[in-house]
This record gives structure tokens, sequence and C-alpha cells, in this order.
């Protein structure tokens, strides 16, 4: 996704993760990223349908059976610039009612509280990286970059600061 003024989701999301990997850290967490720049998980060379990358992600994740939890951040995009809509939403693996949706749960309350977008939603996600993840999943979207506010405030690291935050104490 991209934003009306050209900031990408991507660039986002990685900020945000790098930020929160660093705050992590400090707390004394071992942090698997599955990735550090922008690049996709797809060997040197190879190009391949968005399946395989995601499918790489959750190998990424498999290979780490020690891990507690899957997150994966976003940012949500209507297709268009929208200041009338934003809001936090927060999906959780389907079907796992019990550690997935319990940190869903934790993670949605600091994004809301820390965020403060008024409209927010907790649901099921049948995405790919959450359905067939074997640790407690969540994808989250923080906020929408659609809205020009919000991608004029993600722009800059202190947005993304307390997005990471958030998803620290929600940890």
């Amino acid at each position: 996704a991209v934003g009306k003024a050209g900031l990408t989701e991507k660039e986002v999301n990685l900020g945000v993760a790098e930020i929160l990997r660093e705050l992590l850290a400090g707390y004394g967490a071992t942090v698997v990223m599955t990735r550090r720049g922008d690049t996709d998980l797809l060997p040197e060379g190879i190009v391949g349908p968005l399946r395989d990358d995601l499918a790489a992600r959750v190998d990424s994740a498999t290979a780490h059976p020690e891990a507690d939890i899957f997150l994966s951040i976003h940012h949500n995009n209507l297709g268009a610039p929208d200041r009338r809509y934003n809001a936090t939403e927060t999906y959780y693996r389907m079907g796992d009612n019990g550690p997935s949706l319990d940190l869903a749960r934790y993670l949605h309350r600091q994004l809301v509280r820390n965020i403060g977008l008024r409209k927010n939603y907790i649901r099921p996600g049948n995405y790919y990286v959450l359905r067939n993840n074997r640790h407690p999943a969540v994808l989250g979207e923080a906020s929408y970059l659609s809205h020009p506010g919000v991608e004029k405030k993600l722009a800059g690291e202190a947005a993304r600061r307390i997005e990471a935050y958030a998803y620290l104490l929600g940890i």
C-alpha cells in the first residue's frame, strides 16, 4: 500500500518492527525478524508469487519452535485517500480462541489506548501467516495509511515509536 504522499506501508511496517525489536531486546527478549530490509524471503534471484513469500515467513517462524508469539505488523489502506475512515484492527488466527485471541486482546487494548482511534475491532483472520502458524499468531493493522493525517504522522519516527511501545506493552 502507498499513501497519497508516497509513504509506503512496507517502510512504516519495518520501521515500527525495528523499533519494537530494539525495545524487546532491551528487556532481554530474543526477537526473530522475518525481514530486516526491503526484501522478500525468496532465495536470491528467485521471483515468485506472494504466497511463496508468505510461506517463507511462516517457515521462518516454524524454524523457531521455542518462540512464544508471531506478530505481523501492518497498516491498512482503502485504496484511495479518505479522511473519514481510520481504525485499529487486530486479527488473530481463526479458530484459536485461546492463545491467539488472548494475544490479540492484549495487543489491541494497548494499540487503542496509545493510538487513540475510536473505531477498533478484534477479528478472526484467515490470513496465510495466521492460519499456517504454529505459534499464537496476530496480525495488527494499527491504522489506515489511506488517511492523509495518519500518513503524515507515520512519516516521522514519533508515531512509529508510539505504536511500537503499544505493541511492547501488549506483549
